[in-house]
């Protein structure tokens, strides 16, 4: 591994979380580790203005995400839409194990996009 792919927690955290396309999806509020197994599992992004986030965060698996130089942040193959309908809590809700808001959001984002058009051949 190069030294020059690793990066610190503050260099994650108020960074843009983009579509594969450019378009800004919201920030990376926080950055959830297993401490048991020593990895990164999920970002809380915050979508903001785009659909009136209304103070709540979406939990994104880790795994979808790509370091993007050119923007600076992260991007992934997930649209706005998409993630407009994943799921979503606030702050309490978050830090509360009571939610199982982590399984919620690896069920959601291990089903397809059904919204994703499908060609017609």
């Amino acid at each position: 591994m190069s030294e020059t792919n690793l990066r610190k927690s503050g260099d994650i955290i108020g960074r843009p979380v983009c579509d594969a396309e450019g378009a800004r999806l919201g920030t990376i509020r926080e950055l959830v580790l297993d401490a048991q197994r020593g990895e990164a599992r999920f970002v809380i992004v915050e979508a903001g203005g785009l659909f009136g986030g209304g103070g709540k965060f979406h939990p994104l698996p880790w795994r979808l995400l790509r370091f993007d130089p050119g923007q600076e942040g992260f991007s992934m193959d997930v649209t706005k839409e998409r993630l407009k309908h994943s799921p979503a809590y606030d702050r309490e809700q978050l830090a509360s194990g009571s939610y199982a808001w982590g399984e919620q959001a690896e069920r959601y984002f291990a089903e397809p996009d059904t919204a994703a058009p499908t060609s017609l051949a």
